[in-house]
């Protein structure tokens, strides 16, 4: 079964490579099943900055293949190709894999180690909740594009709730009770640092004593630190003026593109535009990323553009970033000065993301769309 889901493991993006010793050899085994254009097997790690390929083997005329090497005890994914691949708790053990693409619920099966069959309890179950939220948020908007009732969209929004925060329970409650420090991990990183600093903490601190020198464990402590010096920050910075609203005119934003390039928002004036506040370090701005390119490209040829603003004080790994999420419109600005941000001042952001939807002539008419949301709001503006 093809595995293309939006992976958020992950807070925020910076990564290490520690290879252990060679002691610590991985050895993986298999078969691919009714597959016949795929050629090889690869394995990649999924880092915090990037996905690195790790190995790959040539599967033979009965479908079989073999990879042994040494790499970091982490979070990896097995692929076919570009769009065909599944996640993996890789550690020093043997493993079994077993690809038939002919199962659509169970086309892969991975065997060899209890703490990658924890992961794979934990993956499947949040991309289950996943599925049904996303499936909840088309029903809403396709309902809404159809004039449906507004207690019958009420109670399509009362199910959204329910099931994010249904999510979010299991997350808590799957970072205490996790038996893999990694797998603890995982959990807590699909909820927003912000609301969940404590439980962010506390697996940190359990990172720190369990595998002290893993890169994971580095990278969530720099991620850590650099929230804490986020809020100290936000808390220490300028007064900031009062936020801007719906139905004022939105402020004028003059920034420099990564190249040099300064971009006015008013130079886009005559298209509706969603200013986005973002920033590479913020895992929750990461995550909606895709929902901001997908509208993007449905609504980009009628008349609709976005105004990325970044937070970031790193030029690099702002750049990185925008490649990376595969944000392809050009107006991508920042002053690089963090939570200094003038734009971000002017418009009194405190949080990110942060959005404002302005209209053809300027008027901020949303603020703060995510999702389906933002798709239904554009449709009704732009049809």
């Amino acid at each position: 079964m093809t595995k293309n889901i939006t992976l958020v493991l992950f807070l925020t993006v910076f990564s290490a490579c520690n290879l252990i010793g060679s002691s610590d050899k991985y050895t993986i085994e298999g078969t691919v099943k009714n597959f016949p254009t795929a050629k090889t097997v690869m394995i990649e790690k999924l880092g915090l900055k990037a996905i690195t390929a790790v190995d790959s083997a040539v599967i033979g005329e009965k479908g079989d293949f073999k990879m042994e090497g040494v790499s970091e005890k982490g979070f990896y994914r097995m692929k076919l190709d570009e769009k065909t691949f599944w996640l993996f708790l890789l550690e020093p053990t043997k493993f079994n894999v077993q690809i038939d693409m002919t199962k659509s619920e169970d086309a892969f099966k991975i065997t060899g180690s209890e703490e990658n069959d924890e992961f794979q309890k934990a993956f499947k179950g949040l991309t289950v909740i996943q599925q049904e939220l996303q499936m909840a948020q088309y029903t809403y908007m396709y309902m809404q594009q159809s004039g449906a009732s507004q207690d019958s969209l009420s109670a399509i929004g009362a199910q959204l709730e329910v099931g994010a925060k249904k999510m979010e329970n299991i997350c808590k409650d799957g970072a205490k009770t996790a038996k893999s420090p990694l797998v603890a991990m995982f959990y807590v990183t699909n909820l927003p640092l912000q609301n969940y600093a404590k439980e962010n903490l506390e697996i940190l601190k359990r990172l720190e004593k369990e595998i002290p020198t893993s890169s994971y464990t580095k990278d969530f402590r720099a991620t850590y630190t650099q929230y804490e010096e986020q809020m100290k920050a936000a808390a220490q910075g300028p007064v900031k003026q009062e936020p801007v609203t719906v139905g004022s005119l939105a402020p004028e934003i003059a920034l420099n593109t990564p190249e040099g390039k300064t971009i006015a928002l008013s130079s886009l004036r005559g298209k509706v535009v969603l200013i986005d506040f973002w920033a590479s370090w913020c895992g929750p701005c990461r995550n909606e990323m895709p929902n901001v390119v997908q509208a993007y490209n449905k609504f980009k040829n009628k008349g609709f553009t976005v105004y990325s603003v970044s937070l970031d004080k790193d030029g690099e790994a702002w750049k990185k970033s925008i490649k990376a999420l595969g944000m392809p419109w050009e107006n991508q600005v920042s002053d690089l000065k963090f939570w200094n941000c003038e734009a971000a001042v002017r418009y009194g952001v405190n949080g990110i993301p942060a959005t404002f939807l302005v209209d053809k002539q300027g008027t901020i008419i949303a603020t703060n769309l995510r999702g389906a949301a933002l798709e239904s709001k554009l449709a009704e503006v732009l049809n």
